[in-house]
C-alpha cells in the first residue's frame, strides 16, 4: 500500500520589535528575546494512505496550553474535511523561545505573536498539502549516547535512549521524522531566540539534503549532559554537538531503516480526566509557608509562592469538589506496524520505557496538543522538594497531581495504543 506525503515549513521566529518574553528557567526573570542565535520554525507531515489522512504539525516552541491547541485543531481540520483527531500540534520545548501559554512567573503571552503563529501552522499545512507526492516508508530504531542525564536521580539510569525514525523515501528527496527524549535546555538564561539541539538535528539533516521534522520525546526528567556539567552555560557549539550526534544516528535508517509494507493509518484519541490531590486549607497555608522560607534571599521566588497562594486560596472550594483536569487529550496514531503516542504534558521517561516493553516501535510523543505541566512516576512524590512533583504544579495547576498519576497515564494509554 502506498503512502502520499507532503513535507511544509514557516519561520514563527517572533520579531524583535515585539520586545517578547522568552519562557523557561525561572520566576519573573524579564527574559526579552534581543537576539536571533537561530530561527523558530513550525514543520507539517500530511499523511494520506488513500484512506485516511493525519496532519503533523511541529513548532520550535515551549508547549502550547491545551485549549488552544484544540481549537487549532479543530480549525486546521474543518478546512481539511478532517476529524480533529486526526490533527497532532507537537512542540519540541525550547525555553529560548517566547511565551505562549499563561505560566505564573514565567513571561507574558504576546497575542499579536500567537495569531502569528496561528495563521502560519494553517498555511504551512496548506504548503505540505501541496506538496504531496507518493513516497516509500522505512522505520528504525537507533540506540544513541546519552546525549542527557537523568537530571532528578543525577545519572544515566533511567534515561531512555532509543531514537526513533521514519524516513518518507519519495523520489525527489528523503523525510525524516525523528522522535528523541532530552530537554532542549542548553543554552540557560540567556536571551537569544533558539531551537536549541533539535534546531540543530534539523539543520544537519538539511545539509544532507532532506527535510526533518522533530518530535520531543518523554523527557520530563531528562537534561542534557551539559547541564551536569554547568547548569545553564552552554553554548551553540554545545547545541551544534548534541544536534550532530543525533543527526548522525538518524541518518543510519537510510542504511538501516526496515520497510513498512503496511502503511495503513489509524487514529485514536481519548480525553480523560487528571486526577488532583488536594491539601486541607492548613497544609495549604503551612506549604506556603515552607516555601517562603525556602526561597527567602529570592524575591522572585517568593512573589511566585505569594500569587500561587492567592490563586490556591481562591480557587480551593471548586477543585476541593472539581479535584481533576478535565478534557485531556490522549493521541494514538498508527502507521502500520509502528505506533505513535501523544500525551500534552512533560512525561517521565519511565512511561515511555514501560510503554515500549508492549509496543516496541514506538514514538512518545511528549508536548503534544497541549501542555499541562509535568507527569511523574509515583517515586518522585517521596521527596516534598521534587520540582516536577512540587514545584511546577505551582506553575501550571494549583495543586499537584494524585499520587495516582503514573497508573492514570498507563492505562490510558495501553487502551489507546491496544485500539490501533
Amino acid at each position: 500500500m502506498s503512502l502520499l506525503v507532503g513535507y511544509g515549513e514557516n519561520i514563527i521566529t517572533p520579531s524583535l520589535s515585539l520586545n517578547i518574553d522568552l519562557t523557561g528557567y525561572g520566576f519573573y526573570l524579564d527574559r526579552k528575546g534581543e537576539n536571533v542565535l537561530t530561527d523558530l520554525k513550525t514543520r507539517v507531515l500530511y499523511l494520506d494512505d488513500g484512506e485516511s489522512k493525519v496532519i503533523i504539525v511541529s513548532c520550535d516552541l515551549i508547549g502550547f496550553s491545551v485549549d488552544f491547541a484544540n481549537n487549532l485543531r479543530r480549525e486546521i481540520a474543518d478546512r481539511e474535511g478532517l476529524k480533529a483527531k486526526n490533527v497532532t500540534i507537537g512542540c519540541t520545548h525550547t525555553h529560548s523561545g517566547p511565551t505562549v501559554q499563561a505560566l505564573r512567573g514565567l513571561g507574558e503571552v504576546n497575542d499579536r505573536y500567537m495569531e502569528e503563529v496561528k495563521e502560519k501552522i494553517i498555511s504551512t499545512v496548506s504548503y505540505a498539502k501541496n506538496d504531496i507526492k507518493e513516497s516509500r516508508i522505512y522505520y528504525h530504531s537507533e540506540i544513541v549516547e546519552p546525549i542527557g542525564f537523568n537530571r532528578r536521580l543525577r545519572g544515566f539510569v533511567p534515561i531512555d535512549p532509543h531514537l526513533n525514525i521514519l524516513v518518507f523515501e519519495r523520489n525527489d528527496k528523503s523525510i525524516f521524522l525523528t522522535n528523541y527524549a532530552c530537554h532542549p535546555v542548553v543554552l540557560g538564561r540567556t536571551k537569544d531566540i533558539s531551537a536549541d539541539w533539535p534546531g540543530e538535528l534539523i539543520k544537519f539533516i538539511e545539509d544532507e539534503g532532506g527535510n526533518c521534522i522533530f518530535f520531543q520525546g518523554f523527557c520530563g526528567d531528562i537534561d542534557p549532559v551539559t547541564n551536569m556539567n554547568r547548569w545553564g552555560e552552554g553554548t551553540k557549539k554545545d547545541i551544534e554537538l548534541l544536534g550532530y550526534i543525533v543527526a548522525n544516528r538518524t541518518l543510519k535508517a537510510k542504511r538501516y531503516g526496515k520497510e513498512l509494507k503496511d502503511t495503513k493509518i489509524n487514529v485514536v484519541e481519548e480525553s480523560i480526566k487528571l486526577p488532583l490531590q488536594i491539601p486541607s486549607k492548613e497544609e495549604m497555608i503551612e506549604d506556603a509557608k515552607y516555601w517562603l522560607e525556602g526561597y527567602r534571599d529570592n524575591k522572585n521566588a517568593r512573589r511566585f509562592i505569594e500569587e500561587w497562594l492567592k490563586e490556591a486560596e481562591s480557587s480551593y472550594e471548586h477543585l476541593r469538589e472539581n479535584p481533576y483536569i478535565d478534557n485531556i487529550p490522549i493521541q494514538g496514531i498508527s502507521i502500520g506496524e509502528v505506533r505513535i503516542i501523544g500525551i500534552p504534558g512533560e512525561v517521565f521517561c519511565e512511561y515511555g520505557l514501560r510503554l515500549r516493553e508492549r509496543y516496541p516501535m514506538l514514538f512518545t510523543f511528549g508536548y503534544t496538543n497541549g501542555l499541562v505541566g509535568y507527569i511523574p512516576v509515583r517515586d518522585a512524590y517521596k521527596n516534598r522538594e521534587d520540582y516536577a512533583a512540587y514545584i511546577a504544579p505551582k506553575i501550571f495547576n494549583v495543586f499537584p497531581f494524585s499520587q495516582d498519576i503514573e497508573e492514570v497515564i498507563l492505562k490510558e494509554a495501553n487502551k489507546i495504543l491496544e485500539k490501533l
